[in-house]
């Protein structure tokens, strides 16, 4: 169960910011609360974000944060911003810092799987009605716990890892990155924990259940774009049924920074013609 519940609060200037930065509603008309779970020995922390006039109960949302370590933590400013501005849309959000031991895809995936749990439980969610966004290495994080559970209705996967050998060679960092979360001496080990985290190795294995919009700019530098793509292609070949879709955006960068607004717009979009309400 979620534990130390502790709702996140701003004076008069900080408000304004994210009224600015994210909007009147999310700014006014939501909640986020920081939180501990267990996931195995682990006690994660994490956020969640809610609408403050709630009628029944309201489809779910996982959201799964890029970077590693420290990089790309939320703070309680960017948790009230990015998960307040997809709870203005109808939604209770939760999202995982992950374990402090992160693993780059290891055992942390639990972490994900494990708040699915945690949001099921909730007083306000429709457990049977949920969702997930991830980004960037949140993205990887995704298809693995795609590759896992069946009890995601949809997923929006930004500027997703897919293919961990060849974005090696794509962004020189991440070959660091790597090597400090799970590498070993031995050549053909890490080859195949990198494959292990590469969904496009494993396209099959991804929950016939959820359909998947893909979201990639052009000039990422970070992660290529060919990653949502062959994303795309694999399952689209592979289930004929499932819903799928790929939006590349033209001159988007990794953060898509230039293109907040209509990114927002295909999210919620999607999310809402994927997700059932019960009002």
């Amino acid at each position: 169960m979620l534990k130390d519940l502790k709702e996140v609060k701003f004076g008069i200037y900080e408000h304004k910011l994210i009224e600015n930065g994210w909007g009147y509603d999310v700014a006014n008309n939501t909640n986020t609360f920081m939180f501990f779970y267990n996931s195995g020995r682990n006690k994660v922390k994490g956020y969640l974000s809610y609408p403050k006039n709630i009628s029944g109960k309201l489809p779910v949302i996982i959201w799964n944060r890029g970077g590693n370590d420290k990089s790309g933590l939320l703070d309680d400013f960017l948790a009230v911003g990015m998960l307040g501005e997809i709870a203005s849309w109808g939604y209770v959000v939760f999202s995982s810092q992950y374990r402090e031991n992160d693993e780059f895809g290891g055992d942390d995936l639990y972490d994900v799987l494990n708040l699915i749990n945690e949001a099921k439980l909730f007083e306000f969610s429709d457990g049977n009605n949920i969702g997930m966004e991830g980004w960037s290495r949140g993205g990887m994080m995704s298809y693995l716990a795609l590759s896992k559970t069946n009890d995601v209705n949809t997923c929006i996967i930004i500027a997703g890892l897919a293919d961990l050998i060849s974005n090696e060679k794509y962004n020189k960092k991440l070959g660091i990155v790597y090597k400090k979360h799970f590498g070993t001496d031995d050549v053909n080990e890490f080859e195949k924990k990198k494959k292990e985290r590469s969904a496009v190795y494993w396209p099959d294995k991804i929950s016939v259940n959820t359909s998947i919009l893909f979201i990639h700019g052009t000039d990422d530098d970070k992660i290529s774009a060919e990653d949502s793509k062959i994303m795309y292609e694999k399952l689209t070949e592979l289930n004929k049924n499932t819903k799928y879709d790929l939006k590349l955006i033209t001159g988007g960068d990794h953060y898509l920074k230039n293109k907040k607004k209509e990114v927002a717009l295909l999210r919620r979009s999607w999310f809402k013609s994927n997700l059932q309400f019960n009002s």
